[in-house]
């Protein structure tokens, strides 16, 4: 039997950012080679061998009676210790560092079949001329639709120069068309630039040249301007060891990066690779249910010493070690032999890793930029944001600029950070050079956090659809000082904004209409702003909120 050193990870069929699946298989992660061991004789007293003395807890008798490999395996019921024959075995080594044999797409399931989402460059999909939006209907003659996603991927990929006959969907063409198959080779590290000073880096996988491809991303996107950073786990099943211990020196140096526990109990610690520099940089790091065993690592790494925030929801909790062994016959067992715990000996396997900012429902992507925008001081000229809202996440103090909170496209992401999260010392808020504390109160109430300072009105209650809005001011108004941006109508789930018109009814009164029908059972807020002016020349200098909600609709 020979012996190879390995943390595996989960495995899964999603395997990109967003949702996007490609048609790849899910991968593991090595570690070391180690010198052949003694073969025992058959592969059956092998694995019998291997789990009386390897494995992580002491065997049931009864599982070591069995008389076939997969018996003994099903008997022992541990998900991460698999038997492979050596093609399976060759599949999951690929699958490390994204190889496979396939037209290289990336897809989504929709009901008549595949709709390609992205493409990989230099790929057979690439030269074929498919494009982003098609829809692969059908493969060898085989409908796609109806079948699951792992079916239909299944009927693209195959060996090596075969090629295969699809048919393609774009708007009102049908296409026939032939592709090879080849081998594909996707980037386990890529990055772009968001907001002109965020450096966004995905990590797909931690394969054999990750550290490789996560330096040159880093120097690149530095090259650029990239004054923040978010590294984005999510949907990372793992990879090798190495590469995770790697990438774990670039935040905390040669320092330790987990601590592994065998049979015997003990911890052994393993450090982190010394890097030719240290992100110093803000950095939010992205996880879900599916960030796993190396993803895990490097993400607990960076919480254990804070050396960034985590956005997004559990981590998937697979904290186990396995080791590879090649058996008599060259087919090999993967078998769990001890537990990993984070640098602080924390639990991760059964448990995984909490986000500091927990966002279930919004793209935590959305709430990273706007956190690393609100945290990066000045505009280019010098200047502070005036209007923030403050919270200590991760052992930092985080800024989110309400300008840009209110926007529609960070509206929803923000809702749920005020709704879904407490943090230490709750929320802040600062308007030019002077901060002061939201309350319990106000957080509950929501719009206090997206308009602080403004004045609460009485909370209206089972609005007509129709309704039209009456504000009264205590004084007469100058109505030259109302202007279109006087008034908003917000819908407080989306932050969209309802369009609408305002006319004077008296000299005190105006008349604020919305240019269509509100939403049935939906809260609105109407916003008066400051600026408007009375006719003895003072200024509303406090702006003023209501509250409305729609009823049933009629």
């Amino acid at each position: 039997m020979t012996k190879f050193s390995m943390f595996c990870s989960k495995l899964i069929k999603a395997n990109t950012k967003a949702g996007r699946i490609l048609t790849a298989s899910a991968l593991a992660l090595i570690l070391t080679v180690s010198a052949p061991a003694a073969a025992l004789g058959s592969p059956v007293d092998d694995v019998r061998s291997l789990l009386e003395s390897q494995y992580v807890d002491p065997v049931d008798p009864w599982v070591l009676s069995a008389s076939s490999v997969e018996e003994m395996l099903k008997r022992l019921d541990d998900p991460h210790t698999v038997f492979f024959t050596q093609k399976e075995y060759q599949n999951f080594l690929n699958s490390m560092d994204l190889s496979f044999s396939g037209i290289g797409v990336y897809i989504e399931l929709e009901p008549r079949g595949l709709e390609i989402v992205g493409i990989i460059p230099g790929s057979p999909a690439e030269e074929a001329k498919l494009k982003t939006g098609d829809i692969i209907a059908q493969v060898g003659g085989q409908s796609l639709a109806g079948l699951s996603q792992d079916a239909a991927t299944t009927l693209i990929k195959g060996p090596e120069g075969t090629a295969i006959d699809i048919v393609v969907l774009r708007g009102e063409e049908r296409l026939n068309l032939t592709v090879a198959r080849r081998a594909v080779e996707v980037p386990t590290v890529s990055g772009e630039m968001l907001n002109e000073d965020i450096g966004y880096v995905a990590i797909e996988s931690f394969g054999e040249t990750t550290e490789e491809l996560f330096e040159q991303v880093i120097k690149e996107l530095d090259k650029q301007g990239a004054d923040a950073w978010v590294m984005d786990l999510r949907n990372n099943p793992g990879g090798y060891l190495d590469s995770a211990l790697s990438l774990a020196g670039y935040f905390i140096g040669e320092q330790t990066a987990l601590q592994t526990k065998d049979r015997s109990q003990k911890f052994e610690p393993y450090q982190a690779e010394k890097q030719e520099f240290i992100i110093a940089e803000p950095v939010i790091f992205l996880t879900n249910e599916n960030s796993a065993s190396a993803s895990e690592i490097l993400t607990a790494v960076v919480k254990d010493y804070q050396k960034a925030v985590v956005v997004g929801t559990n981590t998937y909790g697979k904290g186990s070690v396995q080791s590879l062994w090649q058996l008599t016959d060259g087919d090999v067992l993967k078998i769990t032999v001890a537990k990993f715990y984070s640098p602080y000996g924390k639990e991760i396997n059964g448990v995984g890793i909490s986000p500091d900012v927990e966002i279930l429902e919004n793209d935590p992507l959305e709430m990273a930029v706007l956190m690393l925008a609100g945290s990066i001081q000045g505009n280019g000229d010098g200047q502070e944001v005036a209007d923030l809202v403050q919270f200590t996440a991760g052992g930092k103090d985080w800024n989110i600029s309400l300008e840009e909170a209110r926007n529609p496209e960070y509206w929803s992401a923000y809702r749920e950070l005020i709704q879904n999260n407490s943090f230490p010392g709750g929320f802040s808020w600062r308007h030019n050079s002077d901060w002061a504390a939201i309350s319990q109160s106000e957080q509950d109430a929501l719009w206090p956090l997206f308009y602080p300072g403004y004045h609460g009105m009485k909370e209206l209650k089972d609005l007509a659809v129709d309704k039209t809005f009456t504000v009264r001011f205590t004084a007469p108004i100058d109505f030259k000082s109302v202007t279109e941006n006087s008034f908003e109508l917000i819908e407080s789930e989306s932050g969209k904004r309802m369009p609408v018109t305002f006319e004077q009814v008296d000299e005190r009164s105006v008349k604020v209409i919305p240019q269509g029908l509100l939403e049935p059972e939906k809260t609105y807020w109407l916003l008066t702003h400051q600026g408007i002016a009375a006719k003895d020349g003072s200024i509303l200098k406090e702006g003023a909120l209501t509250v409305g909600t729609t009823g049933a609709g009629h």
